[in-house]
């Protein structure tokens, strides 16, 4: 979160709502430089569930975890239930639907 965000969530009484879940905001920082706890479990079988395409990305090489990407919403069900669920397993963002490789294989093939 920005400071920004932070002092607004705090304004607004959400903060202290999702701290009352067991989340601990951070503020000010790329998670891709984030390498301990709580970010990075510590156990090294876990597996991190992101929304960010560039934390997807590097994250594996950085945290010598696996992980997961989706949208906010499997994000917010996975820290929820604690699992990534049946339901949730495989979902790919709606806004990366659109770009199937179905619709992709056609533009790849005229940049040749």
């Amino acid at each position: 979160l920005s400071r920004y965000v932070h002092a607004e969530g705090d304004k607004l009484g959400y903060n202290k709502k999702i701290e009352g879940w067991g989340v601990e905001l951070i503020n000010d920082t790329c998670w891709c430089m984030m390498l301990d706890p709580p970010i990075v479990p510590a156990d090294p079988s876990s597996k991190i569930m992101t929304n960010s395409g560039k934390y997807a990305h590097y994250g594996p090489g950085l945290t010598h975890r696996k992980l997961r990407f989706g949208s906010m919403t499997n994000c917010i069900s996975v820290a929820k239930e604690g699992e990534m669920g049946p339901g949730i397993a495989g979902l790919t963002p709606a806004w990366i639907r659109s770009y199937s490789s179905t619709k992709l294989l056609p533009v790849l093939k005229r940049m040749k």
